[in-house]
């Protein structure tokens, strides 16, 4: 049950996705534009989260920097050692 909504919502009924038959986009409060700008803006928005490239993008990044960490803590750990048994 919604009660006290009070902002501008456009409904996007062509997706182009298999998977979504509608999208609905809340415009922000206090947001100045016309309408027809809106419509063209919500349609673009809906194009581009069918494609996920962001989350592919998100999850190579995440990989990346998992990898480059873990080479750094290797090497970080062999140095340790190196230096223990050149000291001792």
């Amino acid at each position: 049950m919604i009660k006290g909504v009070n902002r501008q919502m456009i409904e996007v009924t062509h997706t182009g996705s298999p998977y979504f038959e509608r999208a609905i986009l809340v415009v922000r409060g206090g947001a100045t534009a016309e309408e027809e700008k809106l419509h063209r803006m919500a349609e673009k928005v809906v194009e581009q989260a069918g494609t996920y490239t962001g989350l592919r993008r998100q999850k190579w990044r995440r990989a990346l920097q998992r990898g480059v960490f873990a080479l750094l803590c290797g090497g970080a750990g062999a140095t340790v050692m190196w230096l223990i048994e050149r000291l001792g």
